[in-house]
């Protein structure tokens, strides 16, 4: 997407651009987790957190059925540090672990190397679209995730809807405005 083309953009877009651009995106060229980083997430302060998380999945493996194959897939794994936990509690469980696929799902090329660093011996598929996850029973984790996901946002104002956008025309002054949408209701 080339700015200078639209200097107004929708705050989904505009937080895509911002997280996950691949010349600037926050997530794109960096590592903003740990102690050098701009966060720490639970995983990083305790292994209790994802050894309580393992713990759930299995139970929840359990109440599917116990399926033969299903996938439990992360979603944006950060630093890696919570599946890596997760997979090190499984081992106590190897008849439950022989039944998982194990999924990353990051659009983060840095973090991808950060992950495969961390976990390299297991056997993790990184996806980057959702669809090219297998069809069989999944489950979903999400540490953080949610944070990072660009989303749209509305306002009614005396029964009128506006969108809320980001004016990029000057970077350092970038500020919201809101556009109508629909007429009153």
């Amino acid at each position: 997407m080339k700015l200078k083309k639209y200097h107004n953009l929708p705050l989904d877009k505009f937080i895509d651009l911002s997280l996950y651009n691949k010349k600037f995106g926050y997530y794109m060229k960096k590592n903003p987790f740990g102690k050098k980083g701009d966060f720490i997430t639970a995983p990083n302060i305790s292994r209790l957190f994802s050894e309580m998380i393992a713990i759930w999945i299995i139970k929840f493996w359990q109440s599917l059925g116990s399926p033969k194959k299903f996938n439990l897939i992360e979603l944006g794994a950060g630093n890696g540090e919570m599946m890596k936990i997760i997979i090190e509690s499984f081992q106590n469980f190897p008849s439950f672990l022989e039944c998982c696929n194990f999924v990353i799902f990051e659009k983060s090329p840095t973090l991808i190397k950060i992950q495969k660093k961390k976990l390299g011996k297991n056997k993790i598929v990184w996806i980057s679209e959702i669809k090219k996850i297998k069809k069989n029973p999944a489950i979903f984790i999400g540490n953080e995730f949610f944070d990072a996901i660009p989303i749209k946002q509305f306002k009614r104002k005396k029964g009128i809807w506006f969108e809320n956008y980001v004016n990029l025309e000057n970077f350092d002054k970038a500020f919201f405005l809101k556009k109508k949408l629909i007429s009153r209701i």
